[in-house]
């Protein structure tokens, strides 16, 4: 079973960012993500008005399972929907990456970002279909 719960306190986001080797910035929020009660991965990301950024999804290589990062992606996502920042964007995913921003819903654009308008994403089933 694994859990994907918000860390609460700066400090216990910057130990868990050293520890796996992830971008510490001050102004985020992120979650914490166990398997089986073993501390597996962080979910890093900032809200600026209307746009959500997922800054990274980023495990212990032991520990990367595709489908929870998955859905750690999503609780992360739909947060940020929840608050009105539908403007998304996933601005640092790993090189290995790529499926995972696009099965969250993501596109890269020409400018090798990768977007999603989230208006509507969590309440109609395959809003996500041809959206540009």
């Amino acid at each position: 079973m694994f859990k994907v719960f918000p860390i609460q306190t700066v400090e216990e986001r910057r130990e868990l960012c050293e520890r796996l080797g992830a971008e510490f910035h001050i102004g985020d929020m992120a979650y914490r993500v166990t398997i089986e009660e073993q501390e597996a991965g962080i979910v890093t990301f900032f809200i600026d008005g209307k746009r959500g950024c997922l800054r990274q999804l980023l495990f212990y290589p032991d520990k990367q399972d595709f489908e929870v990062m998955f859905i750690a992606g999503r609780v992360c996502m739909n947060f940020m929907d929840s608050v009105g920042a539908t403007e998304g964007y996933f601005i640092s995913p790993q090189k290995d990456q790529q499926r995972l921003a696009l099965a969250l819903g993501y596109t890269k654009r020409e400018d090798g970002k990768y977007f999603l308008n989230t208006e509507g994403f969590f309440i109609e089933h395959c809003k996500n279909k041809n959206r540009k």
